[in-house]
């Protein structure tokens, strides 16, 4: 069968990635939906990366943020999609318009393959819409369930040669001696400052009332949920059968105090000529995405004794290299840097570190070994910790991601093992029919992630509150709650 492809936006990372794998892969790329406003720039962005023949729909920016396309425009690219053939949808919109196009996919049976998170709306402060997000996911599975297409969710770690091989061993231990994971902590920073005079941006804002969670976060709590699901290899008397979470978050009004107007004009003086930074001890940012997220998950047996505990740590605000005050692109150039450290417990028998710190911006990049050592941007190590005398094999062991990858993909149009991984989930999508990143596979990532977002509602709201998650019985992963 021909694969032909439709993409949804051509922002920075569809350029990046999407763009790149189709021309590499000589897939029929044959039609592009973008919005009206976008145009003429996307005409030409095309025409110079040598893709001709491609159709362009574009969407009244009016419609960007609507949660279902109206009738005429849903008839309008139903057509085109039939004209051309198309197979395989990629997704690419900022996430305010993920349902919008899974939606549209699955009522037409289309193969869809979506960014995170699976969809999100305006006005995440308030407790409707947080609630609104949740159902969207199960009617979105409603809909998968009576269709046949693909639908899958793109957290490139599921591919990721690191987190697959440390996933294997977990699963050895935990099946064989009925031990489960024990203890799970998960810190990620990307080193996203945004400065108060970068938070009213469209492209992954804040001002919507979302931040970290919808945004890189969710492919931690995606990695979360995953290594959770290990534990359904123990027996009935030791699976988690429900979860409690207290957390907290760091708001820009918090950052205002931290970095305040004298920090500004003091580090950067061409502040002290614009006005938000004049009155930023006045500048109130109530409702505005968090920056940072810190929750502590306990999850608990049939018994309610506890089994896991976990810990998640998601920062936009920390160590960056951006030493400048006037932005620049808001997606790889602006001083964005990864620190990554996964640690995991089962019980005495093993602890598994993950450790990933970069220092440089992707744009410094070098062909260099020096990029998987500490620092380097494709540093990814992980050091195992066995107790020897009940589970055998080496006390300590230490693996570099670069050994788990081919030797000769280090070449100059290497990209990084996150990219990589990327490419392998697309390379299944399009290939294959496995069930990873399934949109019936992120159930309970998204209870996760529902009972964190009530958490930063608790916190606008200062309401101290315990809030319990829902977790999807074995067997019915399906259950529409």
């Amino acid at each position: 069968m021909d694969i032909n492809v439709a993409l949804i936006g051509l922002g920075p990372h569809a350029k990046r990635i999407y763009l790149k794998y189709l021309k590499e892969h000589n897939l029929n790329f044959k039609l592009l939906v973008e919005l009206k406003s976008k145009k003429n720039v996307t005409m030409q962005y095309l025409e110079s990366a040598g893709f001709e023949n491609v159709t362009i729909w574009t969407l009244p920016d009016e419609c960007a943020d609507l949660t279902e396309l109206p009738l005429r425009y849903e008839k309008e690219l139903e057509l085109l999609c039939k004209k051309n053939n198309i197979t395989h949808i990629i997704s690419s919109t900022e996430p305010k318009g993920h349902n919008m196009y899974l939606a549209f996919a699955l009522k037409h049976n289309i193969n869809i393959l979506s960014d995170k998170p699976i969809t999100v709306i305006k006005g995440m402060d308030k407790l409707q819409n947080i609630e609104t997000i949740r159902n969207q996911y199960y009617q979105l599975l409603k809909m998968h369930q009576e269709n046949s297409c693909k639908c899958k969710i793109m957290c490139q770690r599921l591919y990721h040669r690191g987190y697959r091989y440390v996933k294997q061993i977990l699963k050895e231990v935990v099946s064989k001696y009925n031990i489960p994971i024990t203890y799970i902590d998960i810190y990620h920073c990307d080193g996203n400052w945004e400065m108060p005079h970068d938070l009213n941006k469209e492209n992954h804002p804040y001002k919507y009332g979302y931040g970290k969670l919808y945004h890189s976060g969710f492919h931690f709590i995606d990695l979360l949920s995953e290594l959770l699901k290990i534990n359904n290899l123990t027996d009935t008397s030791k699976k988690i059968v429900s979860g409690k979470i207290y957390g907290n978050i760091f708001t820009p009004n918090d950052e205002r105090e931290v970095f305040n107007k004298n920090d500004f004009f003091n580090i950067f003086p061409e502040s002290k000529n614009i006005n938000i930074y004049k009155n930023l001890d006045k500048i109130n940012f109530d409702n505005y995405g968090e920056k940072n997220f810190y929750g502590q998950l306990n999850f608990y047996n049939r018994h309610n004794a506890l089994i896991t505990t976990a810990n998640l740590n998601l920062l936009h605000y920390g160590f960056s290299r951006r030493g400048w005050f006037e932005s620049r692109d808001y997606y790889k150039k602006n001083g964005r840097v990864r620190h990554e450290r996964v640690t995991i417990n089962v019980g005495p028998l093993l602890t598994i570190q993950i450790q990933s710190y970069q220092s440089k911006e992707i744009k410094d990049r070098t062909n260099s070994k020096v990029e998987t050592e500490p620092g380097g941007l494709e540093h990814f190590d992980i050091d195992i910790y066995r107790n020897v005398d009940i589970i055998g094999g080496q006390v300590h062991e230490k693996i570099k991601l670069k050994d788990l990858y081919d030797k000769d993909i280090q070449n100059d149009n290497f990209i990084g093992y996150n990219e990589k991984s990327r490419e392998e989930f697309l390379n299944h999508y399009f290939y294959e029919n496995d069930d990873i990143g399934n949109l019936e596979n992120e159930q309970l990532a998204l209870e996760i992630l529902y009972s964190c977002s009530k958490i930063v509602y608790n916190k606008y709201n200062n309401l101290e509150k315990i809030e319990m998650i829902k977790i999807p019985k074995e067997g019915e992963e399906n259950e529409l709650y």
